[in-house]
């Protein structure tokens, strides 16, 4: 199981979308089972957090691409692309499912 990181206060954050994987979706893509793309959003305290930057490792180490950025209500939002059952490991280490 996949724990998030707690951080210290909330702070503004930069509001362009962050590359995943420096590998491109053509590598990550490389693979003859079903693909999978989910748009996500999460809710609470997830600004000030590291929740970007955690997820951006995540996905570096189970090998999917994608982005994620803060919105301005306060909220992360993001889409993770890849193999089906990498999406899913992706989606249940984050606590999104």
């Amino acid at each position: 199981m996949c724990l998030l990181p707690l951080a210290a206060a909330a702070v503004a954050a930069p509001r362009a979308p962050l590359r995943l994987l420096n590998r491109g979706l053509a590598a990550a893509m490389s693979t003859a089972g079903p693909l999978k793309s989910v748009d996500y959003e999460v809710f609470g305290r997830v600004q000030g957090v590291c929740f970007r930057m955690y997820t951006e490792d995540e996905a570096r180490k189970i090998g999917v691409v994608g982005w994620v950025k803060n919105t301005s209500k306060g909220t992360v939002t993001g889409q993770v692309q890849g193999p089906e059952d990498k999406v899913n490991s992706m989606l249940e280490c984050s606590g999104l499912i």
